[in-house]
């Protein structure tokens, strides 16, 4: 009987170069993974995706390789957007490629965003952590598994917690704050008015215990007061 081999390749998605040839020189010499292609912004991730269109377009039950992305939260020419790492996880979750995140934003918070539905990755590590972390959740994630880093569970449950207690819509709100917007861009971004906003964050602030817009940060940060 023969036996198909199945070719793995990774995208690497970090603004830092030194960072990623690291990664790649590592899984080079300690894995079966190849390097599929490296960016540094959403205009690379674009463009990479545009280069795999056989990947892209083969039904999953048909594919002959496996494809798998680390991406970090933070990328340059971001438009103002610090943390687009969640719209290229997105971008590449809807062309079917899963995603690990690599970042030292690690709180619950952030975890929470990125295996959200809206993003879509698949894994999450800290970069406080080392290559062989990153390896065992590549592979998780390869296998069709969900890995969060063992020791950053904590932080997910009890964000996953606080989060429980707000609608879809507090939700959107709170991630806008978390990306550093003013009221007045996160009303315009919703669609509300300022006043409806206020209202909104006011109720936040109740349901999480929180009296204002730094101690709802620190919370969600995992720095918070328990």
């Amino acid at each position: 009987m023969l036996y198909c081999s199945i070719m793995k390749h990774l995208i690497l998605i970090d603004d830092h170069k030194m960072l990623r040839k690291g990664i790649a020189s590592f899984f080079t010499e300690n894995s079966d993974w190849k390097i599929l292609a490296e960016g540094e912004s959403l205009g690379d991730v674009q463009n990479i995706i545009s280069s795999i269109p056989q990947y892209v377009h083969t039904p999953p039950h048909e594919k002959t390789e496996q494809v798998v992305a680390v991406v970090d939260i933070q990328l340059k020419g971001s438009d103002g957007d610090e943390f687009s790492g969640f719209k290229a996880v997105k971008m590449l979750f809807d062309a079917g490629v899963p995603s690990v995140m690599f970042s030292s934003h690690d709180s619950g918070a952030f975890i929470e965003r990125a295996m959200g539905a809206e993003t879509g990755a698949k894994g999450f590590v800290s970069k406080l952590s080392d290559e062989k972390m990153l390896l065992e959740a590549v592979n998780a994630v390869a296998g069709g598994k969900v890995f969060i880093q063992p020791d950053l569970l904590t932080s997910f449950m009890k964000t996953q917690n606080l989060f429980s207690m707000l609608t879809k819509r507090e939700r959107q709100v709170v991630t806008l704050l978390q990306d550093g917007r003013t009221n007045e861009e996160i009303a315009s971004a919703l669609g509300i008015k300022i006043t409806t906003l206020e209202n909104y964050i006011t109720v936040i602030y109740d349901k999480t215990g929180c009296k204002d817009k730094n101690s709802l940060l620190e919370k969600l940060r995992g720095r918070g007061s328990e």
